[in-house]
């Protein structure tokens, strides 16, 4: 248990995060106001950024309400010293980034200095603020701005760019709703030549369109997301979803009688969870994909129908 010079400590690292998130994440400037005491000084990281006096200060942090982009920090560490009773200094850094939705690309390397007091009412309030740039990021052939933060700016882009074109890549081949690959992953593996062993199966699901028409299109989403839920437990990595009630599974490890006891498993969870599905599948030691798929996709049908026949008997019992 933190004894009471520990806890002021914390609460002045705290506060200190929380002045950085309301001005830079949420643009909450009032926030961030209601945190300062009336006696007061600030320091921005430009030269000219220089104000004494809570009504000065307050009137400047209203100014850049609704001008802040959106923000993300990252990084933080702060250290906390008592400099006074009831006086502690905080100092601190950081990275803080613009948010990739505002489309707007810079990330600086942030120091920051507080100051809190316990005033009167025994509440802490910043009586100081000095945020600046490590002199690092300036050099002497730097004019009006660091090319250090240039070129942290530029790396922070082209992560950007390179964390959006895999996730370009990734909905090219990834089923949204079931988080499986999808048909273009599929057709990928048609192209490739098989000289080993290769279980195709084909999972599809009986009576979506009944749940669709009578529940509503979330609830035969969640039919889809529980079945596939089964699969994926089984063949994680190895399972497509190809249509809007149909997956594909690929196995190219294991034997026979693996494939064929995994898929009895997958069958028997999906009926156990009160839903149902007709699977066929197809071994071969070996692979030839589009021969397999049309003998799996037979099988499958095969059974569907004879599912179909047999809800008809049992519709005509009752």
């Amino acid at each position: 248990m933190l004894n009471r010079e520990e806890q002021r400590q914390q609460t002045v690292r705290e506060l200190t995060s929380r002045i950085l998130h309301l001005h830079y994440c949420k643009n909450d400037e009032e926030g961030l106001i209601a945190l300062f005491s009336h006696t007061m000084s600030w320091f921005g990281a430009a030269e000219q950024e220089y104000l004494v006096g809570y009504d000065r200060i307050a009137a400047m942090f209203r100014q850049f309400a609704g001008k802040v982009p959106p923000c993300r920090i990252t990084d933080e560490h702060y250290d906390v010293l008592k400099i006074a009773e009831d006086v502690y200094l905080c100092t601190g850094m950081l990275y803080i980034f613009t948010d990739p939705s505002t489309n707007i690309y810079i990330r600086v390397h942030q120091r920051v200095t507080t100051v809190f007091r316990w005033e009167e009412d025994g509440v802490p309030r910043c009586c100081h603020i000095h945020v600046s740039n490590p002199y690092s990021e300036m050099t002497a052939e730097d004019v009006g701005f660091p090319a250090a933060v240039s070129s942290e700016t530029r790396k922070y882009m082209l992560e950007e760019l390179d964390r959006k074109t895999l996730q370009l890549e990734r909905l090219s081949y990834e089923d949204l709703l079931t988080g499986m690959y999808n048909r273009n992953r599929l057709n990928q593996e048609k192209k490739l030549e098989y000289n080993h062993a290769l279980g195709l199966a084909i999972i599809d699901i009986n009576g979506l369109k009944q749940v669709n028409d009578t529940f509503g299109h979330e609830a035969g989403d969640a039919l889809i997301i529980r079945v596939a839920k089964h699969i994926r437990g089984r063949f994680e990595g190895k399972c497509y979803r190809i249509g809007g009630d149909e997956f594909v599974i690929m196995e190219k490890e294991g034997t026979e009688e693996d494939f064929r006891a995994a898929l009895e498993q997958i069958g028997k969870a999906i009926e156990d969870s009160g839903d149902n599905a007709s699977i066929g599948y197809c071994w071969r030691e070996q692979g030839n994909f589009n021969e397999q798929l049309n003998e799996a996709d037979n099988s499958m049908y095969e059974n569907k129908r004879r599912y179909y026949m047999e809800e008809k008997r049992n519709r005509r019992r009752t």
